[in-house]
Order: structure tokens, then sequence, then C-alpha cells
């Protein structure tokens, strides 16, 4: 290449085509990257969404195959309950009847001194009263279930009962202020009347009929005998884990047949699944990408289609650069390598102000200076 600072206008235009061309080059590129970018994002958009698609899908209908199953499973538990429930029923009216044929000796019994009692009672003249748990328990008690018993009568009367009269008496009958001395006197006067009360009704029953109210003591403590073998016959009934005596075979053959078609059930669920995982999960797969395949290809071939046009852009830009580089940037530096500096020297030239290259700079950079 000759002298070029000796060149003519052409130089310059050629270099400011260049320039030019550098420049739309990139705008382009930037607008195919902007393009690819988009057209990327919709592929992966699009994978996505078919994925999506096929994993709720295949959830949608594995969980209507596990669904349907499920239904059939719990009609038949329901059937289970409902046999289960008679059965209960059955044995427990059984059970009932049982109890009361192996302890009717028992409470035959117990109605007999019951019966006896009161003959013995109504022939000596004694009161009603003093055939009753609440009197003996005050009078006459046995045992330590009894005195207990006795205590919390005794609590009762002597704290409780006070207690609420105090404070019906303050509410009701004294004047507003501190009653403590009455209080007190009233506690006594209470406490004293309900002992006296107790000794009139001692001396009245059991002193005066004291052989005929132990002889009931006595007939009391029978009953008390045959009620705990009462009880323990019909604890022992209950706690008998043997149902044969209660022929329930046919409510047993009942729910072991549900109980096998619930099994069956379970099995034909788990054979459903398991066919679904082999065979029917990868048809609906196909089906759906098959099926949507089509867009997601047009959407990779114009991605593929820009990439080639951004590389093929980015290998023409290179070669330009280099271009610009070998012919222009080396001679007249990247100063004036610009449009618009590359006009300003061209106009230079045109106006007649220069004839030469390096002319046209000392205009224009003397025209800088100013």
């Amino acid at each position: 290449m000759g002298n070029v600072f000796e060149g003519d206008e052409q130089y310059l235009i050629n270099a400011r085509r260049a320039v030019t061309d550098l420049e739309d080059a990139k705008d382009e590129l930037d607008t195919l990257k902007g393009n690819l970018k988009k057209m990327q994002r919709m592929v992966t958009q699009e994978e996505k969404s078919i994925n999506d698609e096929v994993a709720d899908t295949i959830k949608e209908r594995k969980e209507q195959i596990a669904s349907s199953y499920d239904k059939q499973l719990d009609v038949n538990s329901a059937k289970i309950r409902q046999v289960q429930g008679k059965k209960d029923r059955k044995k427990n009216q059984r059970m009932q009847a049982r109890v009361a044929n192996e302890t009717a000796d028992v409470r035959d019994e117990i109605n007999r001194i019951k019966a006896k009692i009161k003959t013995v009672y109504k022939q000596n003249g004694v009161p009603r009263i003093c055939n009753t748990s609440l009197y003996f328990w005050l009078f006459c008690p046995k045992g330590a279930d009894e005195m207990l018993r006795l205590l919390l009568v005794l609590i009762g009367a002597c704290v409780a009962f006070p207690l609420v009269m105090i404070y019906v008496f303050n509410k009701l009958v004294f004047a507003p202020g501190d009653h403590l001395a009455a209080d007190i006197l009233l506690w006594a006067v209470i406490i004293i009347g309900e002992f006296i009360i107790y000794f009139i009704i001692f001396n009245l029953t059991k002193v005066r009929h004291r052989d005929t109210i132990l002889e009931g003591r006595k007939y009391r403590d029978k009953i008390r005998a045959c009620e705990k073998q009462v009880d323990a016959i019909t604890n022992k009934i209950y706690k008998d884990k043997d149902e044969s005596v209660y022929n329930l075979q046919k409510y047993d053959a009942k729910i072991d047949a549900l109980e096998k078609d619930g099994d069956n059930i379970s099995d034909q669920k788990l054979t459903a699944l398991n066919q679904f995982e082999n065979n029917t999960r990868q048809v609906i797969e196909d089906e759906i990408r098959e099926r949507r395949n089509g867009k997601l290809q047009n959407y990779r071939t114009e991605a593929e289609k820009l990439e080639n046009q951004v590389a093929s852009l980015e290998d023409a830009i290179s070669k330009l650069e280099m271009e610009i580089t070998d012919k222009y940037e080396q001679f007249l530096g990247k100063k004036f390598l610009d449009e618009e500096k590359l006009s300003d020297l061209i106009a230079i030239m045109e106006d007649g102000s220069a004839k030469t290259v390096s002319g046209a700079i000392k205009v224009y950079m003397g025209q800088d200076e100013e």
C-alpha cells in the first residue's frame, strides 16, 4: 500500500464506509443476540411446559387409578365394620344372657336374703330406713369402704353443711359486717344439733332393735358376698376370649370373606399401578411429547438459525475489525476512526481546503485547536 497520507478523499470515504458497516453490523448483532435469547427462553419454557404436562397428567391418571381402588376398599371396610358391629352386638347380647344364666342361682339367693331381711324387720317393727346402705354406713359400718363412706358423710355434715348454712345466714339474716362470733356459734349449734339427731336415731333404732339390726348386718354381708360372686362370674365371662360358645361363626365367615375381598382389591390395585408405571406411563408421555413436539421443534429450529446468524455475523465483524485495523487504524489512529470525524475530513477535502489526507488532518487539527 502506498503512502495513504498523500491519498485522496476516496481513502477517507472507504474508511468511513468500513466504520459505518462495522457499527451497523454490531447493531444487527445486538438485535440478533436479543432475538436468540428470547427464542432460547421460549424453548426452555416450552420444554418446561411439556415436562409439567407430562408430570401432571401422569400424576392425575395414577391418582385416578388409586382412587378407584381406594373407593372399593373403603366400601369393603365399611361392610367389615358393619358385620363386626352386628357380631359385637350379638356377642354382647349372648354374653349378657350367659351372665344372667350362670349367676341366676346367686341372684336368686340375693333376692331370697333381701326378702328375709324385710320379713325379719317387719316382724320386729324395725323402720325401713334401718335397711338402707346409708343407715349401715352411719350406725353399723363394716370394712374399709363403709368406714370411708362414713368419714365422707361426717366431713359433709360437720364442714360442708355448716359452711353452707353460715353463708346463707350471712346473706339473708345477718346485717353486713364481721360476724365471726355468730358464725362460730352457728357452727357449734349445727354440729351439736346433728349429733343430737344422730344419737336420737341411734337410740330409737340400733339400741332398741340391736339384735335385729345385727342380724340384718349379717344378711347384708351375705348379700355383699353374693354380689362379689356375681361380679367375679361376670368378669370371668367378659374376659373369656373363647367366642365359640356364642355361635358367632357366620359373622366370622362373612368377615373373613370380606377381608379376602379387601386383599384381592389391594392386589389388583398394586397390579394396576405397576402396569401403569411399566407401560401406560410411557404411552402417555410419548403421546404428549409427540403432540407438542412440532411447536418445540419450530422454536429449536429458529433458535439454531439465530445461533448460526450470530456466529456468522460475529465472524464478519471480526474480519471487518481486522480490516479496519490493518487499512485505517494504524494510519489514522483510533481518534479519527469515527463516522462524524471522517465526514469532517471528507468535507475539508471536498471544499478544497486540503488535497491530501494529511492535509485534511492538519486543517481539522487546526480547527480542533481553535
